[in-house]
């Protein structure tokens, strides 16, 4: 016969087998911290290159007009979410040029779509703001409409 100590347990591991399950999938949607064929850089590096790089926004368009990095182009438009990949002439046609993606935050997939396909595509200075807007915005650095 079970008793009540036995339920406690019971309901003890399953409430902590919920939580474990819970953590992991908070983490799972994380990007990864590197990118193969790019370099990871901070929201001060990008602000020390702006002018001299490419700058890519795969925010939502909404999102963009609301506020963006001085010089940044919105390429939303040229995902294809299911191919998890973009049309190759939003990076242009320098395969040496500088160019810098960034989206929302640390879970901003599409950038990793963007990268990906950028990189693939022998793009050879690609750079990944993996903290996005986010981490651009709470540094406190200039934005625009």
């Amino acid at each position: 016969m079970i008793g009540w100590n036995d339920i406690r347990r019971i309901v003890g591991v399953a409430v902590l087998g919920l939580a474990l399950l819970g953590t992991g999938a908070a983490l799972a949607n994380d990007t990864p911290a590197t990118l193969p064929g790019a370099k990871t850089v901070s929201a001060e590096e990008v602000k020390s290159l702006l002018g001299k790089a490419v700058v890519l926004d795969v925010r939502r368009k909404a999102s963009f007009q609301d506020g963006h990095l001085q010089g940044a182009k919105s390429i939303t438009h040229a995902h294809n979410k299911d191919a998890k990949s973009f049309d190759l002439s939003v990076f242009g046609s320098d395969k040496s040029a500088m160019i810098v993606v960034h989206g929302h935050g640390t879970d901003g997939w599409s950038a990793v779509d963007a990268v990906n396909t950028a990189v693939k595509a022998g793009f050879t200075n690609v750079l990944w703001l993996r903290g996005g807007f986010q981490e651009w915005s709470a540094k406190g650095l200039p934005t625009t409409n």
